[in-house]
């Protein structure tokens, strides 16, 4: 029995069996989260496989779903940074759609006209805009009323980019002269500055033999020719009305240019000023002319005191010299600079062009002398037959 009994408990006993190191835990679903350091130096280069192996077979399969959900290049809104407009494409921004702007090369400088075409079979005449000389960049924003104006109402506008004026030449300075005189004397001769002179910058060789710039005088004479070409090709062959419109420091340089060409061009004249740049002055212009001149003006005028005085001159030289096709009016209202629309300016302004312009200039009316009496010798008959009642 005992014998039996012992085997028995043998033979249900479980086998004895090693346990291996627990790697993992059951209880988690992330085996990664589960994994302990085992002290077995043996295990440790399978740990290593295993995390190699995992993030091996991750890592690309994270950069092809990023690579799907991003979109490409192609699709991508294309985006410019600020400021990186030229010129050409602001002043595009800023035309309507009749309005062209056409773009030229002078002695390797680039410079814009904008012509509007006249909203008419037959234009009514064509007219070149010169802007103020020292508006710089805001030179389209100046001639833009009047131009779309006149433009709606039957006239060919072209607005010319002036060339910018030269820097005015600075004085040389001068230094004090460094002289001893004694106490008592008095010098013979007074003394002479000394003028500062500058050191040598290093290329300034390189800069003596670059091309001389164009004077500016050249440079507006060869635009103003160039803009009036232009303006010419796009013109109506039965289009005979063609006038210059010179602002503020530009009418001098329209008024040469109308001189130049006769009776062919007529001038008009808003804000006329005087330019340290031109060659001749308005005085001496204006009895040259040709052609009709309309001068405008506001009073006051911002910026220039001397607009009162110089108006009143102008009246005196036409009277003096009659001028009998100079037309000068004051403007009504208040000048507050040029803006996008001045409706009552571009209809004052209308207004007296067409009155003027549409006519026949004026003839000097020639002073018919009277006719010479003859004397009839004694006995003749007066060759002059009688008249009046009875006459035969």
């Amino acid at each position: 029995m005992k014998s039996a009994m012992g085997t028995r408990s043998l033979v249900n006993n479980a086998s004895i069996v090693p346990k291996l190191p627990m790697l993992f835990s059951t209880r988690t679903s992330n085996p990664l989260a589960a994994m302990q350091v085992s002290l077995d130096n043996q295990t440790m280069p399978i740990y290593l496989k295993l995390i190699t192996f995992m993030l091996g077979t991750l890592i690309p399969f994270a950069f092809a779903q990023a690579q799907t959900e991003t979109p490409g290049d192609d699709t991508a809104p294309a985006r410019h940074a600020a400021g990186s407009l030229d010129e050409a494409e602001l002043l595009l921004l800023q035309l309507e759609a009749n309005a062209e702007l056409i773009s030229l090369e002078l002695e390797e400088t680039a410079f814009f006209l904008i012509f509007r075409p006249g909203v008419a079979p037959v234009p009514v005449g064509n007219l070149v805009i010169m802007p103020d000389t020292g508006v710089g960049a805001g030179w389209a924003e100046q001639g833009t009323a009047i131009s779309r104006y006149l433009s709606a109402h039957g006239w060919n506008t072209l607005i010319l980019q002036p060339p910018s004026p030269p820097n005015p030449a600075l004085p040389k300075r001068t230094l004090p002269s460094m002289r001893a005189i004694r106490a008592g004397t008095t010098p013979d001769t007074p003394p002479t500055p000394q003028t500062e002179t500058e050191p040598t910058q290093p290329g300034s060789e390189d800069t003596a033999e670059a091309t001389p710039e164009m004077p500016f005088a050249d440079q507006v004479r060869q635009r103003l020719s160039l803009a009036r070409t232009e303006l010419q090709q796009r013109s109506h062959e039965d289009t005979e009305i063609n006038a210059i419109l010179g602002i503020g420091s530009s009418a001098p340089w329209a008024a040469a240019l109308a001189a130049e060409l006769g009776e062919e061009w007529d001038l008009v004249m808003i804000n006329p000023r005087p330019s340290e740049a031109s060659e001749a002055s308005l005085t001496e212009l204006l009895p040259r002319i040709k052609g009709r001149i309309i001068d405008l003006y506001y009073l006051p005028l911002p910026g220039y005191p001397e607009a009162a005085p110089d108006a009143q001159l102008r009246r005196q030289l036409a009277i003096r010299t009659e001028m009998l096709d100079y037309h000068q009016s004051r403007l009504p209202g208040v000048f507050r600079g040029w803006q996008h629309e001045m409706p009552q300016l571009v209809r004052q302004l209308r207004g007296i062009m067409e009155r003027i312009l549409l006519t026949e200039p004026k003839v000097p009316e020639s002073k018919q002398l009277p006719a010479p009496e003859t004397q009839t010798a004694p006995g003749m008959r007066n060759p002059r037959p009688a008249s009046g009642p009875g006459a035969v």
